[in-house]
C-alpha cells in the first residue's frame, strides 16, 4: 500500500508539472518573445513574425494570440519565422529560415510553400501590384523573384548581407544591408543605383518607403528610425522609448508597424511620429 501510495503520488506530482509546463507554454505564448516583423490585415488583425516562437502569432484587440503553432523541432515547416507579409490578394505569406522557404496561408489557415527551400536564408519578403514576391537572401547574398503563384525563384541582383525589402509605387525595389552600400533602389528594369553613401546606420533592419519617395529604415543599434529623402539625405525620425531595437516595419494605411525585438511589441506611428504599442500587457 505505501508502494503504491508513493507511485500515485509520483504520478500525481508529473501530472502537475506538465500541467504547469503546458501552462507556462501557453502563457508564453499568449505575448510575443521576439517579434521582426508585422503586418496587418483588411480585417484588423496584426500577424507576427517571432524569431523565437515557432509559428506566427497575431495581435487582436491589444491581445497577442498564436495564430499557427508549429513545431519547435529544428528545420521544421515554420520553426524560425523571419518575415510577414500580404500578397496582392490579401493571402498572408510567411519566409522560414528553417525550411529556406517561403509560405502562403489559405483561408483556411493551412500553409503551403512556394519555392521549394531553394532559398539560403530569407530573411524579408515583399510583393508589388502585380502580385510578384521579393525575397531577400541573407546566405546567398541576392534578392529572389518568385512568381506569384509560386515556382522557382529568380535572381534579381546580387546584394551582400539583404536584410529588408521593399516596392514602391513606381515598381521599384529597395533593398537595405549592413554593407555598403546600406540602402540602394533597383529599378524595373534591374537597374540598381545607391541611395546613401558610406556608414549612415548603425545596424539597418527593413525598409519602408511612402507616396512620396521618402525611405525609412530602421536602426537596431541605434533604437531609431531612419527618414531618407528623395534627395537621399538621411536623419533620425523617431529615436528613443518605448522603441528599443525596431526591426520589421510596413504600412497600415498612413501609419507606420514597427516590430520591436527588444521591446517584445509592436508599435503603430502616426506621420507626426507618435508612438504607440499595439500590446496592452506590454505598455
Amino acid at each position: 500500500m505505501c508502494l503504491d501510495s508513493r507511485i500515485r503520488g509520483t504520478l500525481c506530482l508529473c501530472w502537475l508539472l506538465a500541467a504547469l509546463g503546458a501552462w507556462l507554454q501557453d502563457a508564453a505564448a499568449a505575448g510575443l518573445e521576439y517579434p521582426t516583423s508585422a503586418v496587418a490585415a483588411k480585417d484588423g488583425a496584426i500577424y507576427v513574425a517571432d524569431q523565437y516562437l515557432p509559428g506566427v502569432s497575431r495581435i487582436r484587440d491589444g491581445q497577442a494570440e498564436a495564430y499557427f503553432k508549429a513545431s519547435k523541432k529544428f528545420r521544421t515547416p515554420l520553426n524560425s519565422v523571419r518575415a510577414v507579409a500580404l500578397d496582392a490578394q490579401g493571402r498572408l505569406l510567411v519566409s522560414d529560415a528553417a525550411t529556406s522557404e517561403v509560405y502562403r496561408f489559405d483561408k483556411s489557415g493551412k500553409p503551403a510553400a512556394l519555392t521549394g527551400g531553394v532559398v539560403g536564408v530569407p530573411n524579408d519578403i515583399a510583393v508589388d501590384t502585380a502580385g510578384t514576391i521579393f525575397v531577400a537572401d541573407l546566405a546567398m547574398h541576392c534578392v529572389w523573384r518568385v512568381a506569384s503563384d509560386g515556382g522557382k525563384p529568380k535572381k534579381v541582383a546580387d546584394v551582400t548581407a539583404p536584410r529588408g525589402l521593399a516596392v514602391d509605387s513606381n515598381g521599384n525595389l529597395w533593398v537595405v544591408s549592413t554593407k555598403q552600400p546600406q540602402l540602394i533602389r533597383i529599378s524595373p528594369d534591374g537597374k540598381a543605383k545607391p541611395i546613401v553613401e558610406g556608414r549612415v546606420f548603425e545596424f539597418p533592419h527593413d525598409v519602408a518607403v511612402d507616396d512620396q519617395r521618402n525611405a525609412y529604415v530602421t536602426d537596431g543599434y541605434a533604437g531609431a528610425i531612419w527618414k531618407i529623402s528623395s534627395s537621399g539625405q538621411a536623419a533620425k525620425w523617431v529615436s528613443g522609448a518605448p522603441l528599443a531595437g525596431p526591426g520589421g516595419i510596413s504600412w497600415r494605411g498612413t501609419k507606420m508597424l514597427v516590430a520591436d525585438p527588444k521591446a517584445k511589441n509592436v508599435f503603430e506611428i502616426t506621420a507626426d511620429g507618435k508612438v504607440t504599442p499595439l500590446l496592452k500587457q506590454q505598455q
